[in-house]
């Protein structure tokens, strides 16, 4: 029997990260729920915004540079027009390889979205919940942040940052009426892995839930406020060994996880499960 889900409070919703995999299946499962959504990327957001009016409701989609204060800046004004009362902060990039042989600029635009973004825009728009005594927030970090990861060091790092983030911001807010919840997805079926260049390493051949179902499982813990949520067998798994192994034997495993598959030992991906 499935558990009943709360309602949502009908009020609006911000999204960010919101043009593919899991920003836009939880912006369409808040859609789903009754929310108005504001979804925001730095790219065209509009098949999003029609996924989101198949639920009823007033959505809005805004295209902003999020690396840059100004991107963030306009994300806050917006959402404060629109009186957000839940804030979703999933914009996210990976950059795969080993760290002094990856572009700078790649790294410190990954740190600029994946952390700076976060910071700026959870400052902009905290006081504002406050003063309304109620509001809910969702940090996508990952599992990948609990070790250290060779190949995706930066991404690793930055994960656990959100995870850290959320945890002190939740002690922080305790009895303020506003909740912090973070999502940490194991291996997600999703554009990320394609983008970030990663589809032929052992991660990137793994199969993966959908991003629909880690939403439905976010987005039940983001209405409940709860501390945090865990999605994937892969994910729990990694945890598990995270809990366990010594940091080096984590850094060579998660090494591992993240290299490229041998020639020798690649398969063809089954096709009932493809990356989008």
């Amino acid at each position: 029997m499935t558990a009943a889900r709360p309602p949502a409070d009908r009020g609006a919703a911000l999204v960010t990260g919101a043009t593919s995999g899991i920003g836009r299946a939880l912006a369409v499962e808040l859609a789903r729920r009754g929310n108005d959504v504001l979804v925001v990327a730095d790219r065209d957001v509009a098949p999003t915004e029609r996924d989101l009016f198949a639920h009823g409701g007033t959505h809005e989609g805004l295209t902003v540079d999020l690396t840059t204060p100004r991107g963030v800046e306009a994300t806050a004004r917006r959402a404060r027009e629109l009186g957000v009362s839940t804030v979703v902060l999933n914009a996210g990039v990976g950059v795969h390889g080993a760290y002094a042989r990856t572009p700078l600029e790649a790294q410190l635009r990954l740190v600029d979205l994946n952390v700076r973004s976060v910071a700026h825009l959870t400052h902009l728009l905290l006081p504002d919940l406050l003063a309304e005594g109620r509001g809910r927030l969702l940090f996508t970090a990952s599992v990948a942040g609990e070790m250290p990861a060779p190949h995706f060091a930066t991404y690793a790092a930055s994960k656990a940052f959100l995870r850290s983030f959320a945890w002190s911001l939740r002690a922080e807010l305790a009895g303020t009426g506003v909740t912090v919840t973070a999502l940490l997805p194991g291996p997600t079926r999703t554009p990320f892995f394609r983008e970030a260049g990663m589809e032929r390493t052992h991660v990137g051949r793994l199969p993966k839930p959908s991003a629909a179902a880690v939403a439905r499982r976010a987005v039940d813990a983001l209405l409940h406020g709860r501390p945090e949520v865990i999605h994937g067998v892969q994910g729990k798994a990694m945890l598990a060994v995270a809990r366990v192994l010594p940091q080096p034997a984590r850094a060579a495993f998660h090494g591992w996880f993240y290299a490229p598959v041998p020639a020798s030992l690649a398969v063809a991906r089954p096709s009932s499960s493809p990356l989008r």
